[in-house]
């Protein structure tokens, strides 16, 4: 072991008693076992066996929460020759402890090869006896005895010991009720039974036994049994909340290696890799072999399935001090995984431990893909490979396929399927790999969909490819769809950056060629329609007005300038007029059944011109037609979007039950959309729409989770995709999941600051609140202080105020007491600067706390009167707040009466010698006394307030009167403790509440508790 300086401080024994206290707490890992080695050292070094037993005991536990458990069989070995020894030197606590460690020592062979099985069948009877002789069940030992067979492939002993091990009693040596539900539910999964394995697991699962590494290990163990039984959504919750607990601890790298295997089989690779990234470190450290070939696997399987999608020649992990490929750290890592098999099997006899590793290895994806709703850079690791070519439904491969498909792409073209596109590139795959030239009309058509691609891309060939298409259609005899390709290149001309004249001359072009179609072409009222509809959205350009935004369209589109059916100003009063001209004109052709859908975009557009200009009401009766208008039209697609667009409207005017419906409808709607952005839109609108109303979080985190998936499909992480994960984790937290908030936030939070300051606040505030209920209030205040930094510049100064006071509350709430009341007293000066009563007597009472607290006692009594002070006033809400400073004055008083009453019991009031009772007892009598009467003053006016407040204030007035009745009843002499509980007993029966009545029972019983040996004076 580790030896230290014969002058070093740490050898005094009360120095080295101290420094393993202190090492007790630290952070479990390779320094504190180190810390533990060297004390240790130091222990023996003093010559004191009890010392050197506690040091001993500090270093098995330091080794067993680690990666280096195997190391704990020499010290424990040597508390073993302490026990010999002299029994007697160990009291009750260590007897316990070190029967104990026998499992810890038993499992912690498991995992060294290099122990033979002979050694480890010696330790295991060791073990049966000494627990024997000690009076313990046979429990422990058959479960040791199960794990022993179990690990070196005997399934028959294994079956023979888990019936003995559940059937045995359970007594103090039993190993928690978490950890033994962990192994009884892997033994059931290694046999493939599923559904027994997640029965076994649920007291665990549900909250219902944990401890120190549980349910870190029962969630990633569940992972895979929940998506092989298709409850995908727990699937999902496991992972967040578990990768959550167990990162960053080494004794539980097997189970991030379970989360990593996770993300490998559900088509999450790049979330894989970035745990894997996590714990980079660990894959060129030691530890021993089992749990190291535990990590091994899990990475592998994630390695194996990045070379199947074709990346062995991208980047992986740094390891080993360079960066290697994945093909390259695979390679390594499955030699050196391979080899560690290798020498448990040498130890075992048999091949078990490296079959188990290669079926491990050979597992196929359990799921294409499974949205997690956490940021990763999915994108960046798909199949590096094009994917095959797919036959058109129900088509047959060969080449007499062709003319169906075709047939099919042009029906869906006319229709203005969204699924057109994928039809078309169907085609061309079919035609090339038939390696024929197609005739001249499917040429045009294919050309058709190449342009229309690079338009949408804007590329920037685009303008070159439509006025090819123009000729191409014109050539076989198709002028009507010549001239859409003309109206296509005005738009290619106007996104490359044409002038204005160039743009007018072209749509002047193509408007002269849609009215020079045979009046009998069944096109020419649509082309007609679209070359004036082109002209009206392009107007801004060509009349020199600048462009504006579209109103309701998206997140966050803001109010309408006033409120009230206002009208369109300026040249959004032009620009109206010519659309709703358009819609006149257009709706009476052919009774607009060819048109519909462009009648109905320019109704959307006037929209967003109503709700710019104020006008909810007109603008709201636009979207509905122009939604109602493509659903009657047969192209339900085409109604998604003012559908959508209805939605947000509602949700900015406070309608959420019918935003809901609109979005609900307008989801429907979309259900054949095929473009990714498009489904984010609409999946984000409904979850925003159900988030916004109590009791549909579950719901809205389920549509949210979809966006994101949507969005990042779409490359728009970021973006749309970031905003999504936001409305995911105000979900989450809604719905009691903060774990998974968390995770699902921080992934987000790089991207949401630069979303704007309103929207980077509430993230952080979203993420503080998940952090607050997993207990990390420092990390929690963190976020709060950011926020209020923001805030600081903002026109309210209440924005800043509120959230400095959430960052003062919890580090309070982290025990930083210093730091709390620094702050507090910033929170102070800034409620006061925003003239808010009610904050700024709340902030003045938690710093009055904060200060008794310290010891400041008379500090503390100062702010509590500042407190009441603040909110003078007649508003019930002045009054409340004036009832809760008298009550919390006076409970400040009786802490401070109760706090002096224990340091007179410790302190020297009484003469040793005489017993007598020194001079000052009176006087203290009498002070106690008056601040007795004091506090019995200010409940009296607390409990005036809250009855003026009325049944709404009900609990808290029932808490000032019990402790009134208490305080009168420690006065004693004179007092009647009972009278005011009796008072609100008669009160509170009169009430036509059964919420009220509620309280009875307690207020009777406080009855006889204050009368219980009262003796009146």
């Amino acid at each position: 072991m580790t030896t230290i300086p014969a002058n070093s401080p740490d050898r005094t024994p009360e120095a080295i008693r101290r420094a393993l206290w202190e090492n007790e707490s630290a952070p479990n890992g390779l320094l504190r076992n180190a810390r533990a080695e060297e004390l240790t050292a130091a222990a023996e070094a003093t010559g004191d066996r009890d010392l050197l037993r506690q040091a001993l005991f500090g270093l098995v536990k330091a080794y067993e929460f680690s990666s280096e458990a195997g190391k704990l069989l020499v010290p424990f070995a040597r508390l073993m020759q302490e026990w010999d020894r002299d029994p007697s030197a160990f009291d009750r606590q260590d007897s316990h402890a070190f029967h104990w460690m026998f499992k810890w020592a038993s499992s912690g062979m498991l995992g060294l090869p290099d122990v033979p099985l002979a050694s480890m069948e010696r330790w295991l009877a060791e073990m049966e006896y000494r627990y024997r002789v000690a009076g313990y069940s046979e429990r422990a030992v058959r479960q040791s005895e199960f794990h022993l067979a179990d690990d070196t492939g005997d399934t028959e002993r294994a079956d023979r010991a888990f019936a003995a091990w559940t059937a045995a009693d359970r007594d103090a040596m039993a190993n928690c009720h978490a950890c033994e539900i962990n192994a009884q539910g892997a033994y059931w999964a290694d046999r493939g039974q599923d559904e027994e394995a997640l029965r076994v697991w649920e007291p665990v699962l549900e909250g219902g036994a944990s401890c120190m590494e549980e349910p870190h290990r029962v969630l990633a163990k569940s992972l895979l049994p929940l998506v092989r039984t298709g409850r995908v959504d727990q699937a999902r919750a496991h992972h967040l909340r578990g990768y959550r607990m167990a990162r960053g601890n080494e004794s539980l790298l097997p189970t991030v290696a379970r989360h990593i295997e996770f993300c490998a089989l559900t088509g999450n690779e790049a979330r894989g890799l970035e745990l894997l990234s996590d714990h980079a470190a660990h894959l060129s450290s030691g530890g021993d072999p089992g749990s190291r070939l535990d990590l091994l696997g899990g990475t592998l399987v994630l390695l194996r399935r990045l070379l199947v999608l074709g990346h062995g020649d991208r980047p992986a992990i740094a390891h080993e001090g360079r960066r290697h490929t994945v093909r390259e750290l695979h390679d390594t890592l499955d030699a050196e995984a391979r080899a560690i098999a290798e020498r448990f099997d040498e130890r075992n006899g048999n091949t078990y431990e490296s079959g188990r590793l290669r079926a491990r290895l050979e597992r196929e994806p359990l799921l294409e893909s499974l949205p997690l709703g956490v940021r990763t850079d999915r994108t960046a690791w798909e199949p590096s490979a094009p994917a095959a070519p797919v036959p058109a439904p129900g088509a047959a491969a060969g080449g007499d396929a062709l003319p169906e498909l075709v047939a099919e792409a042009r029906e869906l073209r006319a229709q203005g399927h969204p699924r057109a596109a994928a039809a078309w590139e169907r085609v061309e795959q079919l035609v090339a790999r038939s390696g024929e030239a197609p005739d001249e009309r499917l040429a045009a058509d294919l050309l058709d969909a190449r342009a229309v691609r690079a338009g949408h891309a804007d590329e920037d060939g685009a303008r070159e490819l439509f006025e090819r298409v123009a000729s191409a259609h014109r050539s076989v005899g198709e002028p009507g769809r010549a001239v859409l390709a003309e109206l296509r290149l005005v738009i290619a001309a106007v996104r490359s950056g044409a002038a204005p004249d160039e743009v007018r001359r072209l749509l002047a072009s193509a408007s002269a060629s849609a009215e020079a179609l045979d009046p009998d072409d069944p096109s020419r009222a649509r082309r007609i329609a679209t070359a004036a509809l082109t002209r009206v959205k392009l107007s801004p350009l060509l009349t020199d007005h600048p462009a504006q935004d579209d109103g309701p369209e998206s997140e966050g589109a803001g109010e309408p300038e006033s409120e009230g059916a206002g009208e369109p100003e300026g040249h959004d009063r032009h620009v109206d007029a010519e659309l709703a001209a358009f819609v006149e004109e257009f709706s009476a052709v052919s009774g607009g059944s060819t048109v519909e859908d462009l009648l109905a975009e320019a109704e959307s557009m006037r929209a967003a011109l109503a709700w710019r200009a104020g006008a909810v009401e007109r603008a709201e009766a636009l979207l509905a037609s122009a939604a109602r208008r493509c659903a009657d039209a047969g192209r339900p697609w085409e109604a998604a979007d003012p559908g959508m667009r209805l939605a947000r409207l509602l949700m900015d005017t406070g309608r959420l039950g019918a935003a809901e419906d609109a979005a609900r409808t307008a989801l429907a709607h979309g259900s054949e959309i095929v473009a990714p952005e498009e489904q984010g839109a609409l999946r984000l609108t409904l979850a925003e729409a159900l988030y916004r109303q109590d009791g549909k979080e579950a719901e809205a985190a389920d549509h949210a989770l979809r966006a994101a998936h949507w969005f990042d499909a779409a490359g728009d992480s970021a973006g749309g995709g970031a905003y999504a994960r936001l409305v995911l984790a105000q979900s989450l937290g809604e719905t009691g999941r903060a774990a998974e908030a968390a995770e699902v936030l921080e992934s987000a939070l790089p991207e949401l600051l630069e979303h704007g300051e309103e929207r980077a606040v509430r993230a952080r505030d979203t993420l503080a609140r998940s952090l607050r209920a997993l207990g990390d209030h420092r990390a929690a205040a963190e976020q709060y202080v950011l926020a209020a930094e923001v805030a600081k510049g903002w026109d309210d100064p209440g924005a800043h105020a509120h959230f400095a006071s959430l960052a003062a509350e919890c580090l309070s709430a982290a025990g930083l007491r210093a730091e709390a009341v620094a702050a507090y007293r910033r929170v102070v000066e800034l409620w006061q600067e925003a003239g808010a009563q009610v904050s700024l007597a709340r902030a003045l009472r938690s710093l009055a706390w904060l200060e008794a607290e310290g010891g400041d006692r008379g500090t503390a009594r100062e702010l509590m009167a500042r407190a009441l002070d603040a909110v003078r006033g007649d508003a019930p809400e002045l009054l409340l707040e004036r009832a809760r400073t008298w009550a919390q004055t006076a409970e400040l008083l009786l802490d401070e009466l109760y706090e002096d009453d224990d340091d007179d019991d410790n302190g020297d009031d009484h003469d040793d010698a005489t017993g007598v009772t020194v001079a000052g007892e009176d006087a203290d009598a009498k002070d106690e006394e008056g601040v007795r009467r004091e506090v019995v003053a200010l409940l009296e006016r607390a409990e005036e307030a809250f009855a003026a407040l009325g049944p709404d204030v009900l609990e808290e007035r029932v808490r000032c009167v019990a402790r009134l009745a208490w305080t009168l009843r420690d006065l004693g002499a004179g007092a009647e403790p009972a009278a005011p509980v009796r008072a609100l007993i008669a009160e509170v029966s009169a009430l036509d509440s059964e919420e009220a009545r509620a309280f009875l029972p307690r207020l009777e019983s406080l009855v006889g508790q204050v009368t219980r040996n009262h003796v009146a004076g």
